[in-house]
């Protein structure tokens, strides 16, 4: 598993989050030629499906953050 590989899984869950499960066929392609399997794509929709859930039970359950809040630096 080389950098390729890892692009891959990162734009395939980029493109699952941001299209709210929808996936383009370029982005499959190249999960493809990157040598992704089946079960990895499982296994990428799965941890999405479930930080999602999570986060949806969190937010009705008004769950408080327990991390510090982290300002972005600027880069100037």
């Amino acid at each position: 598993m080389g950098g390729d590989h890892t692009v891959a899984v990162l734009a395939l869950s980029d493109e699952i989050v941001r299209g709210r499960g929808t996936v383009d066929d370029t982005v499959l392609a190249d999960v493809r030629a990157a040598e992704v399997t089946d079960v990895e794509v499982a296994e990428i929709v799965g941890h999405l499906a479930l930080n999602t859930l999570t986060n949806c039970l969190n937010n009705v359950a008004g769950t408080g953050n327990e991390w510090p809040l982290v300002t972005p630096r600027s880069h100037s």
